[in-house]
Parts: structure tokens; sequence; C-alpha cells
């Protein structure tokens, strides 16, 4: 993230479960559980961040705790202190060493959209499909 640019941040005392989506950068050093889509945005997971998701987002990094499948359309950046749980899917994919990935990597689906989810004509927006009762 740049200087200047738009971003919230998940304080560390924060606690949210749900469906969490924006276009800006979010900074993680709370907990969140549930999905979390960032439509050309990143995701930062600080080291004190715990993240129980599926997570879509241009671009992802992570220096804490993630749980669950991560999609990026860019790059996903695992740095020393990340501890990742779930698979991967990144058009590029950063791991430094002292980081663990336990899951698969796939650069292949990093563009489809989550599942429950689908792809809308008009300008490319994720929706979450309705359930089919």
């Amino acid at each position: 993230m740049k200087p200047g640019e738009s971003s919230t941040v998940i304080g560390p005392l924060t606690k949210i479960r749900g469906e969490l989506s924006g276009t800006e950068d979010l900074l993680v050093d709370g907990e969140i559980e549930g999905v979390i889509r960032l439509e050309g945005a990143c995701l930062t997971v600080r080291a004190e961040g715990r993240v129980k998701a599926t997570i879509l987002a241009q671009d992802v990094v992570v220096l804490g705790y993630v749980e669950g499948e991560i999609r990026a359309v860019g790059l996903v950046h695992l740095r020393g202190s990340a501890v990742v749980q779930g698979d991967v899917f990144a058009a590029r994919l950063s791991i430094e060493d002292g980081a663990t990935l336990r899951g698969n990597a796939d650069p292949s689906k990093a563009s489809e959209p989550l599942p429950g989810a689908r792809h809308q004509a008009n300008g490319g927006s994720l929706e979450h499909a309705a359930s089919q009762a």
C-alpha cells in the first residue's frame, strides 16, 4: 500500500464474523471469520492478525495467521512470520524463509470466482449467489 491511499484497519481488539467486501485496502490486526472480498484492493494480515476466511482480493500479504482459501488476481506474499493453512490460487506467489504454507498452490484458478459467487458480465463485479431454495 502506498502512502496516501485509502485503507481500512481492523484493530487488534476487533473481531468480525460474516462477509466483508470493499474496494479499498484492508489491514488486519484483529480477527476476521467468514468471507473477505476486496475487488481491486490488497488484504494485509499483519503479524497479530488472525483470519479464518475465504479470501478474494487483488493482492494478499500475510505476516500473521490465515486459515482458508486465498484467491488473488495479482500477488500473494507470505512474509517470514506467516502461517497459512489452506489452498492458494494466485497469479504470483512469493514465500519468504520462515513462512509456513499448509495447502496447495495453483495459479490457474487465480481469477476464478469464489464458490458460491458468480462473475457478472457488466463490469466484472462479484455478487453472492442467492440460495436456490
